[in-house]
């Protein structure tokens, strides 16, 4: 982690806390083939400075944070009290552009993380968690016939 950034243990005292010092709060809790617990109700979101920022990275599984709710390409971001664009663009830029420049066959060779990040191709949910959180069909994802799906 860079010297700016601190991981800390999710229990309710330390997120109430925290929430109070930070500009941004990233929920990247994950718990493999489940739901991902709420840990931020709604009315702790009150606890924060004007203009931090959350990011849910958990949102495909649920979502840790009380307010989370299924988003689209179309609608990445959404207000609640706050948003988080510009950190979710420095966050999935770089992923984005190699997903570009490689193509959704070859990225993963290039970045093994973007193949544990593809929840849905050509229709069919890849990822089990997310299946099984919406009670879905789950179809595992193959890189090799994503070649020439760009």
């Amino acid at each position: 982690m860079p010297p700016n950034a601190t991981t800390l243990f999710s229990d309710r005292h330390t997120i109430l806390d925290q929430l109070a010092k930070a500009d941004l709060v990233v929920g990247a809790v994950l718990i493999r083939d489940a739901r991902t617990p709420r840990l931020v109700r709604r009315e702790d979101l009150k606890l924060m400075k004007p203009g931090a920022v959350v990011v849910d990275v958990a949102v495909d599984q649920g979502g840790c944070f009380a307010t989370t709710h299924a988003i689209t390409h179309a609608e990445l971001t959404y207000l609640v009290d706050m948003t988080s664009t510009y950190a979710l663009c420095n966050a999935t830029l770089p992923h984005g552009l190699q997903l570009a420049n490689h193509g959704l066959g070859e990225a993963p060779e290039h970045n093994p993380e973007l193949l544990s990040a593809i929840n849905i191709h050509r229709g069919e949910v890849t990822n089990l968690a997310v299946a099984d959180t919406f009670g879905l069909p789950h179809q595992p994802f193959l890189p090799r016939e994503a070649h020439g799906s760009n």
